[in-house]
């Protein structure tokens, strides 16, 4: 029971660190480590299995917890400080790398208003971070005075990004890079043991987590009937949503830093293509780790 306990807290320390890596998804980490149907079952099951539920959701997100803050400081004390250029190639190599696994299942069921969901979603997160940079977000650093729009838009990504973080194959915390919080976000995580800063802290984390509280319970169960009945439109939408974070992704990089020399070139292309390689191969592992999942469980319900 105990050894049970420990090895669902490590799942959730892999799955706290993934959600902080843009194009990474926190659900295809729940695959890999078999309890993505677990976790689902439990947040849609609170009201009518409690007990079980919560200890279950309870453990995995004291490791979750871990993951956060030990990868927040990962990302911003080492790779961003010292290689932000390769960095988001990483970031975008994950994202890329998710796209064949994303889309390949329905392509061959393609149609006309198919085709326009992928559309209207890409124009989405393009227009999104539009927004982003109209209303001057992403320049806002970690304890700057935020103004009611900061709070709204961070509760919104902590409600949007929930509801991504469910979906196989899709990063929830691409909607924190897109509306430009990204950076002052995984700031508060670090500096969430520094009393002195704890006010800024709680000014960022709040909103997020109350976004998230309100929209858990009404992603899995719209998630579980959306994949069942609409999943080709679905991931459609999907599709272009990622691909427009691609945009976003290197957009974001060029309103902040400048532009890299040839090195940083040569060395982001290399990562690029190498993560792209990587997050495939994992996504489409645990793509069939989830088909074989589903399979064994149409069996033993007939």
């Amino acid at each position: 029971m105990i050894i049970s306990k420990i090895i669902l807290i490590l799942k959730g320390i892999l799955f706290g660190a993934s959600n902080l890596i843009p194009g990474a998804s926190g659900g295809t980490t729940l695959v890999a480590c078999g309890i993505y149907e677990d976790t689902i079952k439990s947040i849609s099951s609170l009201k009518s299995n409690f007990k079980k539920s919560i200890i279950f959701l309870l453990f995995l997100l004291i490791g979750t917890a871990i993951g956060v803050v030990t990868g927040s400081l990962l990302i911003k004390k080492v790779l961003l400080a010292s290689i932000p250029f390769i960095t988001y190639c990483i970031f975008g190599g994950f994202i890329v790398g998710s796209l064949p696994n994303l889309i390949a299942p329905h392509i061959k069921k393609i149609n006309v208003l198919y085709v326009i969901g992928f559309l209207i979603s890409l124009g989405v997160a393009i227009g999104l971070m539009i927004l982003g940079l109209n209303l001057d977000t992403i320049s806002l650093s970690f304890g700057d005075s935020l103004q009611f729009k900061d709070y709204l838009l961070l509760f919104v990504c902590g409600f949007v990004g929930i509801f991504m973080m469910l979906i196989p194959g899709v990063s929830g915390i691409l909607i924190f890079l897109i509306l430009g919080y990204y950076n002052v976000f995984i700031d508060a995580i670090n500096n969430i043991f520094h009393f002195a800063s704890i006010v800024d802290v709680i000014k960022i984390c709040l909103p997020v987590g109350l976004g998230i509280l309100v929209g858990i319970i009404p992603a899995a169960l719209l998630i579980r009937l959306l994949l069942k009945k609409f999943p080709t439109g679905i991931y459609f939408c999907i599709f272009g949503f990622v691909v427009g974070s691609i945009i976003d992704l290197y957009i974001s990089y060029f309103t902040q830093y400048p532009m890299p020399d040839v090195l940083n070139w040569i060395l982001g292309i290399v990562a690029l293509i190498s993560f792209s390689v990587l997050s495939y191969i994992i996504i489409k592992i645990s793509n069939d780790k989830m088909v074989k999942n589903n399979e064994t469980e149409d069996i033993n319900n007939n």
